[in-house]
């Protein structure tokens, strides 16, 4: 536990001294400026559309540092043989893959709180306050990045380039937010081995619907049973991916 909270202190720093990390939270703030410009040309629907833009804004930023930072982070220390002075302290095997994993998602997530405070100084200079219902869109979010960040890092152990794995990453991303539609082709198809595939790629990828609240905000907060399917579902699916990827470190000779 100790070796696993020192890596993921160590990440966190690191990360936070990354430019292209800095760069994505420059590009969120010119993202929310450019949202509250183009919100002014929706008269009745001003702030609606200026906080779908900017939670839209927060999940596209943060998924891309979760996935960037999570490939690249590992394969640069595999590639430069900088992991052989890591594990040499000795350090576990498994504390090097979570403490890596940790410190790049708490990373992102306090890039993604200093997108928020922007995004409610805007709205609130607009004369909307949101309620909990914009931490509850904000949490989901957070979910969805930490599943896309463990299956990044489940992927980048297994694929031959960094950029295959961030390919793999966001095809995968992309495809979980159409699981209804999946299900939908699966059941009118009329040939196993399209209804076998579809199924394989369904299961493959992760069940954004389950973290799709932005979709619907304003309509009140979910029933009860609802947070605890949602959040387990994001620690088995990212538990998971962890698990594998802890597996493909052990199996490697560094």
């Amino acid at each position: 536990m100790t070796a696993l909270l020192s890596i993921a202190r160590y990440t966190f720093r690191q990360h936070l001294r990354h430019r292209v990390y800095l760069t994505l939270l420059i590009f969120g703030f010119l993202l929310f400026g450019g949202a509250l410009a183009i919100s002014s040309l929706a008269a009745e629907e001003r702030l609606r559309l200026l906080l779908d833009l900017g939670l839209a804004g927060i999940e596209s930023i943060a998924f891309l540092a979760m996935v960037f930072l999570t490939v690249s982070l590992v394969l640069e220390e595999v590639e430069s043989q900088t992991i052989n002075l890591i594990l040499a302290h000795p350090v576990p095997r498994p504390a090097y893959v979570g403490g890596r994993f940790l410190g790049t998602f708490g990373s992102v997530a306090a890039g993604m709180a200093v997108m928020a405070v922007l995004h409610l100084a805007l709205l609130a200079l607009s004369g909307f306050h949101p309620d909990r219902t914009y931490a509850l869109a904000w949490a989901c979010i957070l979910c969805k990045v930490a599943v896309a960040g463990s299956l990044a890092l489940a992927l980048s152990l297994f694929s031959s380039s960094a950029n295959a794995a961030m390919v793999f990453t966001a095809f995968l991303w992309v495809l979980g937010h159409f699981s209804d539609e999946l299900s939908f082709l699966a059941e009118k198809s009329g040939n196993a081995a399209v209804r076998a595939a579809i199924w394989i790629a369904q299961h493959a990828a992760p069940n954004m619907a389950y973290f799709n609240y932005r979709d619907v905000l304003g309509a009140g907060l979910p029933p009860g049973p609802w947070y605890g399917w949602t959040l387990a579902y994001t620690l088995c699916y990212a538990g998971l991916c962890l698990y594998v990827s802890c597996w493909a470190v052990s199996q490697k000779e560094f």
